[in-house]
């Protein structure tokens, strides 16, 4: 279709096309992405931009499907996670709003998400209306001007909000995957944009093939080590809270259990696959007696062999499940800390380690307390059970960021609270009433 002419209406002229090669964050609807990111990441979401879908579960760089805008990953007080997709039109035309709010609807029953959100600068009631009745959030630029005036403290452009440093390692990494050829593509793919909706059992599995890919191909360069370890970690994260509050419903005995399951047959609750093994062992058990009894009543010797039992074979636990299950029990026991922990490891892994400053804000120093660096080490050291020293190796100076957040006041959260006596008398005190002295006077307040 040929270009619009300078007098044709004002309504029907196209914005000027996109000069080839411009980063998707240099264009206007780029920057409303990354003002959507910021915005869902300063209200305790863990934000990601422009996040690949694959069709197929297959290679996302090669079978894209689509891509969400923004995927935002928020954790409850109880541990529960809430996964959205907002979708951004940045231009001013409102045709086709029906149909993009109808396709969201799909989308999000699709990919299971338990929010979708459709912005753009300015919505009308026609499709406000349909997104009520599919149950579809809006945000329009008067909302979005709004809520941005009580953030203004958040940094623009931080790790994966359009972070410069780490746009620029994510980029140097795709390039240096394709040079480490047991590092398959769907393994990485699945790791950096999947695996926050993936299952636990799935996480677990790949962050397993992470560290036996890694032993393979060995030494991996920079900044591709760093970038893996930190997706890594988020992952790790993410499959504990989601194991964590399960604990709310679930003994961790059953979880255990579950575990065991998903991570033999990939699926948590198939137990078919064991019960076959099981009747496969008793019939090679049957067998090999039948036999015996035979030799032994033609006059041989008898002779006890141990059979080894496929089913016992297959279903052994990993060696790393008790830290993990020690990691998810932490977890649970300091929800409000834990609820943070997918944004202290993403300001830590794709800001700080890759020599960016947003993190430092005044606005992040809530993410660095004594506890979130207790539950950061606890989560590093399960990484390490799990895939090994290599792809945790390259995270290990995430601890030192801390020193440089001046650290809040953390609560003995142990102790009893005081008595009630001792509570009447600090509300004297700060009511200026003073404490008696053991003379009966009242002390001179200063």
């Amino acid at each position: 279709m040929s270009e619009p002419n300078d007098t044709a209406p004002r309504s029907r002229r196209r914005r000027p096309a996109v000069a080839p090669g411009t980063p998707p964050a240099d264009t206007v609807g780029g920057d409303l992405e990354r003002r959507i990111a910021r915005l869902e990441f300063a209200e305790g979401a863990l934000a990601r931009l422009r996040v690949p879908v694959a069709a197929d579960g297959s290679d996302s760089s090669r079978n894209v499907l689509t891509d969400m805008d923004i995927l935002s990953v928020e954790v409850d007080a109880r541990l529960r996670i809430t996964r959205s997709s907002l979708e951004c039109k940045s231009g001013a035309r409102q045709s086709g709003e029906a149909m993009t709010i109808v396709w969201l609807a799909g989308f999000r029953q699709l990919m299971e998400l338990d929010r979708v959100v459709y912005v753009r600068p300015s919505v009308n009631s026609r499709a406000r209306a349909l997104a009520t009745r599919l149950q579809i959030g809006v945000l329009d630029e008067t909302t979005i001007a709004s809520r941005e005036k009580a953030i203004t403290w958040v940094p623009q452009r931080f790790a994966h909000v359009d972070g410069p440093e780490c746009t620029a390692a994510e980029k140097r990494t795709d390039t240096q995957l394709k040079g480490l050829p047991f590092l398959r593509p769907e393994l990485t793919a699945f790791l950096r944009h999947e695996a926050l909706l993936a299952d636990s059992h799935e996480i677990l599995a790949a962050l397993d093939a992470l560290g036996n890919a890694i032993d393979r191909q060995g030494s991996l360069p920079s900044p591709a080590s760093h970038v893996l370890s930190g997706h890594a970690l988020i992952a790790l994260l993410a499959a504990g809270m989601a194991d964590a509050g399960r604990l709310d419903h679930e003994s961790i005995a059953s979880l255990r259990r579950r575990l065991e399951r998903a991570l033999t047959t990939g699926d948590p609750n198939d137990i078919s696959l064991l019960d076959a093994l099981g009747r496969a062992d008793d019939l090679m058990r049957h067998v090999v007696d039948r036999i015996h009894r035979t030799y032994v009543s033609a006059g041989a010797s008898p002779t006890r062999v141990e059979i080894p039992s496929l089913r016992e074979a297959i279903s052994a636990p990993p060696l790393y499940l008790d830290d993990y299950l020690d990691f998810v029990q932490r977890l649970r026991v300091n929800p409000l800390i834990a609820r943070d922990l997918l944004q202290t490891a993403e300001l830590l892994s794709f800001d700080a380690l890759l020599g960016g400053s947003g993190w430092r804000a005044p606005a992040f120093s809530r993410l660095f307390t004594v506890e979130h660096q207790g539950l950061l080490l606890v989560a590093l050291r399960c990484l390490r059970a799990i895939g090994g020293e290599h792809a945790s190796s390259p995270l290990n100076e995430l601890s030192e960021f801390f020193k440089a957040v001046p650290l809040a006041l953390v609560p003995d959260r142990r102790s009893a609270p005081p008595s009630r006596a001792a509570g009447d008398d600090v509300a004297r005190v700060a009511a200026g009433d003073g404490m008696p002295t053991a003379d009966g006077d009242q002390p001179t307040l200063l």
